[in-house]
């Protein structure tokens, strides 16, 4: 990879992982399923609903706030709520990003990235197979990120980075059972198994299966 591709891919792979504070989890856990007892997303508010103080309350508000779990609306912040046809329109966008940037590995030498992408794949597998949603979708999300810096183009994993938060790998966990989780697991063997490779439509295919129809695997 180069350094900024390489810079950018370290940095969102770093945020794409539980909270170390058990209080800031249990508020993640709380705006995914219903923020209503959170009060205002504002730095008092968090501190308040918490029983912390207002200096944990402001670093609370900017970790939420940086994963994605407050967005901004005009003039006022607001607790991320995603509606099920927005978790798809996400999941679409996402596929697009990424089978654009298989396509684009196809014609491309990434034997440099099959380790790191062997390694994303296994961790994901493990976390599936345990039957662990919340840990199964960051894992997915830290395989699909070393697939799109793959290509080593800065924008486009900017672009994509932008759209793979953190909250809505949480969001997107409250939709994967066991089933689900199977299925991915084969689909990513499968994109595996052909990225990089000639032609690219089988490789594209499996991993639009992980985020549009996972209980549908695609196989090659």
């Amino acid at each position: 990879m180069e350094q900024g591709v390489d810079q950018l891919y370290r940095s969102a792979v770093e945020k794409m992982a539980k909270s170390a504070d058990s209080d800031i989890e249990k508020l993640r856990g709380s705006v995914i399923k219903d923020p209503g007892s959170l009060g205002a997303p504002n730095p008092d508010g968090i501190a308040e609903a918490s029983g912390r103080d207002a200096s944990w309350g402001s670093y609370a508000f900017d970790s939420l706030r940086s994963h994605g779990f407050i967005q901004s609306d005009l003039m006022r912040f607001k607790w991320f709520q995603p509606t099920s046809p927005y978790i798809d329109d996400e999941m679409a966008a996402l596929a697009g990003i990424e089978a654009t940037a298989i396509i684009r590995l196809a014609s491309l030498d990434c034997a440099a990235a099959r380790a790191e992408l062997r390694k994303r794949e296994k961790t994901f597998e493990q976390t599936a197979r345990a039957g662990k949603p919340l840990a199964s979708s960051l894992a997915h999300q830290k395989l699909m990120l070393s697939v799109v810096a793959a290509t080593g183009e800065v924008h486009l994993l900017e672009e994509y980075a932008k759209r793979a938060t953190v909250a809505l790998a949480y969001a997107q966990a409250r939709r994967l059972d066991g089933d689900a989780l199977k299925g991915m697991v084969r689909s990513a063997g499968s994109m595996i198994r052909t990225i990089c490779s000639m032609p690219p439509r089988d490789c594209a295919a499996a991993a639009t299966a992980m985020r549009l129809h996972p209980r549908t695997p695609v196989e090659a």
